[in-house]
């Protein structure tokens, strides 16, 4: 199989993954009375913390420039959180906080994704 084609399926396997731990965050502590803001922030920032992880160790194996990589990674993140941040407020006006939740993550998922591959991972190749 293609290096590129097994990093793309290992990539989505860290995405399930990625998704089950943020959203188990956010649910949970949205059960337990915090905000939706609040429980957003706070899943996304240790979702992203186990991507970063599990992206460099176990997608893409590397050790090249880490605290390059760290920062792109992050950088990637944190643009693609502004995104979810801004959509989850602007839907939560209208439906239900749960229906924006999911909704705000497919912004999350498709914007991190393009910049991964653009920003991050394609810097890798490059190295």
């Amino acid at each position: 199989m293609p290096e590129t084609l097994t990093q793309f399926l290992k990539f989505n396997t860290v995405g399930i993954a990625n998704t089950l731990v943020g959203f188990s965050i956010i649910f949970t502590l949205m059960l337990l009375g915090l905000s939706a803001t609040i429980s957003n922030i706070i899943g996304y920032a240790l979702g992203g913390t186990v991507s970063y992880k599990l992206n460099k160790n176990y997608t893409f194996k590397s050790n090249a420039n880490i605290k390059m990589r760290a920062i792109r990674f992050f950088t990637v993140l944190f643009i693609a959180y502004i995104l979810n941040f801004l959509t989850l407020q602007w839907l939560l006006s209208s439906l239900n906080p749960y229906l924006a939740q999911f909704i705000a993550a497919i912004v999350y998922t498709v914007s991190s994704f393009i910049m991964a591959k653009i920003f991050v991972f394609k810097a890798e190749e490059n190295q």
